[in-house]
């Protein structure tokens, strides 16, 4: 796979209004570099039953490895490892809710000490008590990424709890009087579709720096059959709501992306904010796939246990078992052990990967994820598109429900192999912790 990608639209930097703590003038960017964000999760133990949620089985089951809550020593150490080992500048700390850790200030001040500096993905419960919301700033979070599902009633219809939309504003309202910097993350099931532009009123309304429009796509347990015809929206109905909102946000200056959706659902103008597993890497709010392999492994979801050692892609790999065949014969012997040592169904796709430069590995890594963890499919139809080789095409789930026959090819572009044809002319926001690579 070749690595010599189409040249990188020069790294303009705009300045944008004051938005942050104290003020403080955030800058965008249009230069594309590999992400140093990571992530963790501290245990599926959480305040709400949102029926769109990756690990809803393990919320609800109290006797599942990962449901508890881990030990403070271990979610110090996982940061830790993170920064020194990865490199990662910064951390998306969830939970379940990551609000009601009890140890959840101490961990942000020790990520703030070490130079992780932590974003909290919250549904904002918690955080709509008086006084909550000066205490997490002064521990040191740098932002919040809210869960915001819905107006009023819809939001929720979705979370499965009266009164939690009231309270997550609540929240919103709070963090922008209290100068904290905080984004929505909105997933787009059926109910929620007519209204996505409403969502970006909101973001305007309260001044979020950015908008995540995610498509409803089963990852974790979402596979279990909760997704229905009910609660599912066509991408085709999805689009003219999508298109409308991004314009907003767009006109607004509000920076907007959209997860897992094919290219060819987003009108020329907006497939720069489309981003599938190969542009997530070069999207610096989004999760570096290194250190992501790591903590998504089970022991670094649980209370109980040790940490599986650290350990680079690739080149992991092949210290580990030295060749492909290796690892066949290790899989079928001991697959459990295979798991969590390389973190994936297809592991030995995932071995044969070559010890080569970071953008190729990752994009390597990016297309075994798609195609064998998530089963995503394309229509004959792709075979003609531009952007056959840098879209994901339609989610597995997607296809038996709805199957591939929406898919428009794209022709009025040359034949790109290249992830960040589109994504280069996006401007991102940038944290000023984060300007020293990012820009």
């Amino acid at each position: 796979m070749s690595t010599e990608f189409a040249a990188v639209a020069s790294p303009e930097i705009v300045k944008v209004a004051p938005r942050g703590v104290n003020g403080r003038e955030l800058k965008k960017t249009k230069k594309r570099v590999l992400t140093k964000r990571a992530v963790m999760w501290l245990g599926q133990t959480c305040n709400l039953r949102c029926y769109f949620c990756y690990f809803l089985n393990r919320i609800d089951d109290a006797h599942h490895p990962e449901h508890p809550f881990m030990d403070i020593d271990k979610a110090k150490q996982m940061c830790t490892t993170l920064r020194e080992f990865y490199g990662c500048t910064s951390i998306d700390i969830q939970g379940g809710e990551p609000t009601i850790y009890p140890h959840i200030l101490e961990l942000i001040s020790h990520c703030r000490d070490i130079g992780l500096y932590p974003t909290l993905i919250t549904n904002g419960l918690h955080l709509a008590k008086p006084g909550n919301l000066e205490k997490f700033r002064d521990a040191g979070v740098r932002d919040f990424l809210c869960s915001l599902h819905g107006i009023g009633d819809i939001h929720d219809e979705v979370v499965c709890k009266k009164g939690a939309y009231v309270k997550i504003i609540a929240a919103i309202e709070r963090m922008k009087e209290l100068g904290i910097p905080f984004r929505f993350n909105c997933t787009m099931s059926k109910p929620v579709v007519p209204i996505l532009p409403d969502i970006a009123q909101k973001a305007i309304d309260y001044g979020a720096n950015a908008v995540n429009y995610l498509a409803f796509n089963p990852f974790e347990d979402q596979e279990t059959g909760i997704r229905t015809h009910d609660n599912v929206a066509k991408y085709t109905d999805i689009k003219p709501m999508l298109t409308k909102a991004m314009d907003m946000l767009e006109e607004a200056g509000i920076e907007c992306n959209v997860r897992y959706l094919p290219l060819c659902m987003a009108e020329e103008r907006h497939r720069k904010n489309f981003y599938n597993f190969q542009q997530l890497s070069y999207d610096h709010h989004e999760w570096d796939y290194q250190s992501w392999m790591w903590t998504g492994l089970q022991p670094e979801r649980m209370k109980e246990g040790g940490l599986v050692p650290a350990f680079r892609m690739g080149v992991r790999d092949r210290q580990i078992m030295g060749h492909a065949h290796k690892v066949r014969d290790f899989y079928v012997e001991k697959p459990v052990l295979a798991k969590f040592i390389f973190g994936a169904q297809h592991v030995v796709a995932r071995v044969e990967q070559a010890v080569r430069g970071a953008d190729e590995m990752y994009r390597e890594e990016a297309m075994i994820r798609a195609k064998y963890d998530a089963g995503y499919r394309y229509h004959e139809a792709c075979e003609q598109c531009a952007c056959r080789t840098i879209c994901d095409g339609f989610h597995g789930d997607y296809a038996d429900l709805f199957g591939t026959g929406e898919a428009t090819p794209i022709t009025n572009i040359p034949k790109t192999d290249d992830p960040r044809y589109y994504i280069k002319d996006q401007e991102k926001v940038v944290e000023p912790e984060d300007e020293s690579w990012a820009l």
